[in-house]
C-alpha cells in the first residue's frame, strides 16, 4: 500500500510539497478538508496512478511516492508503469466519464457476473402477464383512482388542509402561528384525533370564545419573592423592658441634689473620668474637698452603669425591630389582576397591625425613658397585650405563592386553551365538509387497489425475472439496481436493459433532467458495482486494489449521507482490499465516518488513521494528521469556533499560520450559527441581517465573505492581501458579538 507521498510539485495547488513529520498512511485512511483545500486534487493524483499517465491532470508535474508491498519501494512519474497495485478513483471526474448524462438514452458497456439462463418459453410467458397487469391498471385507473385523488386534495401541498391551517393562523388565531409552527403536517394530525368523535370536540359559542381568549392570553407579570416574613421581637423585648424596670442600682451613700436633678445627675456621671486623681474642679479650679471622688464614685456604682447600658441596648433593639417591619412587598400590579383584590387586602391588614406593634414598641420605649430618672428604684411596666404580625405575613405570602402559582400553569393553560380551540375549529371544519364519510370511499377504493396492486406486484417481477433471463447482463444489472436503491431510498430510477446496454428508466420511462443529487448516486452505485465485480472476479483483484473515494456525498442531501455510509461499512467490513482512502468537506458525513466502528472507530493506530488538508497563507495545501478539536467536538462548528476565536486572541495576528483558511471559516461559521438562531430556507444574508442589527459589524460584512468565495477574476486575485486584512476585523465583530449579545452560547462554545 501506499505509505508517503514524497513529493509534489507543480501538481495544482500541490506546488512544492512534501511528505513532513506526519505518520505513514494506514489500510484505511479518512482525510477531511474544506472546499477549495485540496483533496480533489489529491483524488487527481490517484488518478494519474489508476491510468499510469503522468500527464493526464497536470503535464509537466513531478511525483515520488513510497509505497509498501513487502519491502519499501518508491516510484515516480516516470516508472508509473511499475506501479504494483490497480487503483479505483471516485471524484467528480469520474461521474462525467463513466456516463453521457445529457443522452439518457443512450447506454454504457454492461457489467457481467453470471450468464443468465435463458428458456424457449419465456416470451409467451411475459406477453401474458403484460396483458394481464394491462387489464387491471385500466380497472384501477379508470374506477377508483379519481375517489383515491379527490380525497388526496384533502393533504397535498396546497391542498385543503394547507388552506385552513392558513385560515386558522390568519383569521381565527391571528398572532399564534407562523407558517412554521401550525401547517398542513399540524393540521392532520389534529384530524386525526378528532374525526373519531368530531360532536365531542366542537365547543358552545360561550366556550369557544372563552376558550379563544385563554389562547391569545400575553403575559404580562414576572414572579415575585414569597420570603417576605420577618423574625418578631416584640415578646422578647417586652420582657428585657420589664427586667430593667424592675431592677435597681444599691446606694452606697446619698447624693440628694443628684437624685433629684437627672440633667445634674449625668453631667457628674460623665465628668468623674476627667477628675481621676485630680486636687482641683475643672470647671471652677476651686479645691475638690477630700473624699469627693471616692463618694462619688460609690454612689455610681458598677451595678448602676449595668442598668444604664442595658435601657441603651434595648432602645437600640426597639429601633431596629421598627425598621426590620418596615417590609417593601410588591406593589399591587405587580400580582396577577386575578389576585390583586386580594392582595390589597392582605396589604392593608398588615399596615394596620404593624401600626399596633409600632405603639406597642412606643409603650417598650416610654418605660425605658422613665427608667432613666429611677436607676436606684424599681418601677412597674406598663402593661401591654403582645399583638403579632405572622399571621399577617402568610396571608400576604399566599397571595404571592398563587400569583407564582398562576405564573407557572400559565404556559399550560395557554397550551391547553391553544389545542383545545383548535380542535374545535378543525372538529367543525370536518364536519361541515362531510370528511369522514368522504374518507370511508377512498378507504374502500384503497383497499381494492391494493388488491389490484397485489396482483400487478406478483406479476412484475416475474416479467422483470423473465426479461432478466432473456440477457447475459441480467446480473450486474440487478445488483447496480440493488445498491441505487438503498442509495436513494427509492426505486423509481433503476438501470434497465434495452439492446442489450443498460439505460436509465424513472418509473419505466427515460430517465431525463437528472438532479446532480440522481447523478452522483448512479455514479457512485456504478463505481461500487465495478468494485463488487472485482471482488468476484477469478482470482479476485480487489485485494490489490488502491480505492480513492472523494466525497461521496456530493449533491446528495443530508438523508442521503446515512445511505452512502451504510454501503461503505457494509462494503468495506471485509478487509478484502490493499488500501482505502475517504475524503470529504462534509463534516456531518465525516462524524459518521469516524463513529463507525466497521470503518474508523475504535480501529487500531497502524489500521486506520485520519488526515486534515488545508491550505496555507501561500495558497498551497498541507496534508496534517486531523486536528484534535475536531476529534474532541466531534462538531465542525465547535472547531470552526475555536479556530476563529484563537485567531482573535492572538495579540500578533500575523503569527497566525493559516489566514487563508479565515474567510471560508468565517463564513461557515456564520451559515450555522444563523441557521441556530434563525432556522430557515431564506439565504445566508437574510438570515444575518435577521439575527444582527444595524449596529453590529457583522451585518455589513457578508459582502466580504463573498468576495472570497467566488475569486474568480484576476482582478480580485490582485486585492486578495488586502480584503485578508478586513477580515480580522469581521472576525471581532463576530465573537465580540456572540460573546456580548449571547452569553450562554458563548459560555457553552468555550466549555464553561
Amino acid at each position: 500500500m501506499i505509505t508517503q507521498l514524497n513529493k509534489l510539485k507543480r501538481f495544482g495547488i500541490y506546488q512544492n510539497y512534501t511528505w513532513g513529520g506526519i505518520d505513514d498512511f494506514k489500510k484505511k485512511n479518512l482525510i477531511y478538508g474544506w472546499n477549495y483545500s485540496g483533496k480533489t486534487t489529491l483524488s487527481k493524483l490517484f488518478q494519474v496512478l489508476e491510468f499510469k499517465d503522468k500527464n493526464r491532470c497536470f503535464s509537466g508535474a513531478e511525483i515520488e511516492i513510497s509505497v509498501n508491498d513487502g519491502t519499501t519501494k518508491t516510484y515516480n512519474q516516470d516508472t508509473l508503469n511499475s506501479f504494483p497495485f490497480e487503483v479505483k478513483v471516485f471524484n467528480s471526474e469520474y461521474i462525467k466519464r463513466i456516463f453521457t448524462w445529457d443522452e439518457p438514452k443512450s447506454g454504457f458497456s454492461p457489467i457481467s457476473f453470471y450468464l443468465g439462463d435463458t428458456a424457449g418459453d419465456l416470451k409467451d410467458k411475459i406477453k401474458k402477464l403484460e396483458k394481464i397487469n394491462e387489464r387491471l391498471t385500466l380497472l384501477r385507473e379508470n374506477k377508483y383512482k379519481s375517489i383515491i385523488d379527490t380525497f388526496e386534495n384533502y393533504n397535498k401541498t396546497n391542498g385543503l388542509f394547507s388552506r385552513k391551517a392558513k385560515d386558522v393562523r390568519d383569521n381565527y388565531l391571528p398572532g399564534i402561528f407562523d407558517p412554521t409552527t401550525f401547517d398542513k403536517g399540524h393540521f392532520k394530525t389534529i384530524v386525526d384525533e378528532v374525526k373519531v368523535n368530531l360532536d365531542g370536540f366542537i365547543l358552545s359559542a360561550t366556550e369557544r370564545d372563552l376558550t379563544k381568549k385563554e389562547a391569545q392570553a400575553e403575559n404580562k407579570f414576572d414572579p415575585q419573592n414569597e420570603g417576605c416574613k420577618v423574625k418578631e421581637s416584640l415578646e422578647r423585648l417586652s420582657l428585657s423592658v420589664k427586667s430593667i424596670l424592675e431592677d435597681s442600682a444599691p446606694k452606697a451613700i446619698s447624693f440628694p441634689t443628684l437624685e433629684e436633678d437627672p440633667i445634674l445627675f449625668d453631667w457628674v456621671q460623665k465628668g468623674i473620668p476627667l477628675h481621676k486623681d485630680s486636687k482641683e474642679c475643672k470647671f471652677c479650679t476651686k479645691q475638690l474637698p477630700d473624699n469627693r471622688i471616692a463618694d462619688l464614685n460609690s454612689f455610681y456604682s458598677k451595678k448602676l452603669k449595668e442598668i444604664q447600658d442595658a435601657i441603651e441596648d434595648v432602645i437600640k433593639e426597639i429601633e431596629s425591630e421598627r425598621n426590620l417591619i418596615e417590609v417593601k412587598f410588591p406593589i399591587k400590579k405587580d400580582i396577577a389582576e386575578p389576585f390583586q383584590t386580594e392582595y390589597e387586602i392582605a396589604i392593608s391588614a398588615y399596615e394596620n397591625q404593624k401600626d399596633i406593634y409600632k405603639e406597642k414598641l412606643s409603650i417598650l420605649e416610654k418605660d425605658l425613658q422613665s427608667k432613666r430618672s429611677s436607676i436606684f428604684n424599681s418601677i412597674d411596666a406598663t402593661q401591654i397585650e403582645i399583638v403579632s404580625l405572622a399571621g399577617y405575613f402568610e396571608v400576604i405570602e399566599s397571595v404571592i405563592k398563587k400569583h407564582n402559582k398562576w405564573l407557572d400553569e400559565f404556559g399550560e393553560r395557554k397550551s391547553a386553551a391553544i389545542k383545545k380551540i383548535l380542535k374545535h375549529y378543525v372538529a367543525e371544519y370536518l364536519k361541515a365538509d362531510d370528511y369522514n364519510k368522504k374518507e370511508s370511499n377512498r378507504d374502500c377504493a384503497i383497499e381494492i387497489n391494493e388488491k389490484i396492486e397485489a396482483k400487478i406486484n406478483i406479476n412484475i417481477p416475474l416479467i422483470k425475472s423473465y426479461n432478466e433471463q432473456l440477457s447475459s447482463t441480467a446480473k450486474g444489472q440487478g445488483e447496480l439496481n440493488d445498491i441505487l436503491e438503498v442509495l436513494l431510498h427509492r426505486d423509481d430510477i433503476k438501470i434497465e436493459i434495452r439492446d442489450e446496454k443498460f439505460r436509465l428508466e424513472r418509473s419505466g420511462h427515460p430517465a431525463e433532467h437528472l438532479s446532480e443529487g440522481e447523478k452522483s448516486a448512479i455514479a457512485f452505485a456504478y463505481f461500487l458495482t465495478e468494485l463488487k465485480s472485482l471482488r468476484k472476479d477469478d482470482p479476485p483483484k480487489l485485494p490489490n486494489t488502491i480505492i480513492f473515494i472523494d466525497d461521496p456525498i456530493s449533491s446528495l442531501d443530508s438523508n442521503h449521507i446515512f445511505q452512502v455510509r451504510s454501503l461503505l461499512k457494509y462494503f468495506f467490513k471485509t478487509e478484502d482490499f490493499a488500501q482505502l482512502f475517504i475524503s470529504t468537506h462534509n463534516f456531518e458525513f465525516f462524524s459518521m465516518l469516524l463513529d463507525s466502528e466497521e470503518l474508523f472507530h475504535r480501529q487500531k493506530k497502524t489500521k486506520a488513521d485520519f488526515y486534515f488538508i488545508k491550505r496555507n497563507d501561500a495558497g498551497e495545501s498541507k496534508i496534517e494528521h486531523l486536528p484534535s478539536t475536531f476529534k474532541d467536538y466531534n462538531s465542525e462548528y465547535v472547531s470552526i469556533f475555536h479556530i476563529l476565536n484563537d485567531f482573535n486572541k492572538l495579540a500578533d495576528k500575523s503569527t497566525f499560520p493559516h489566514t487563508v483558511l479565515l474567510p471560508n471559516a468565517m463564513r461557515r461559521f456564520l451559515e450555522l450559527y444563523t441557521a441556530m438562531k434563525y432556522p430557515s430556507s431564506k439565504s445566508v444574508d437574510a438570515r444575518v441581517k435577521a439575527v444582527f442589527t444595524s449596529t453590529d459589524g457583522t451585518y455589513h460584512r457578508v459582502k466580504l465573505l463573498h468576495w472570497f468565495s467566488h475569486q474568480n477574476q484576476f482582478e480580485k486575485v490582485q486585492q486578495h492581501d488586502d480584503k485578508l486584512l478586513q477580515i480580522e476585523e469581521a472576525i471581532r465583530d463576530l465573537m465580540e458579538h456572540v460573546e456580548t449579545k449571547d452569553e450562554l452560547h458563548w459560555k457553552g462554545l468555550n466549555g464553561l
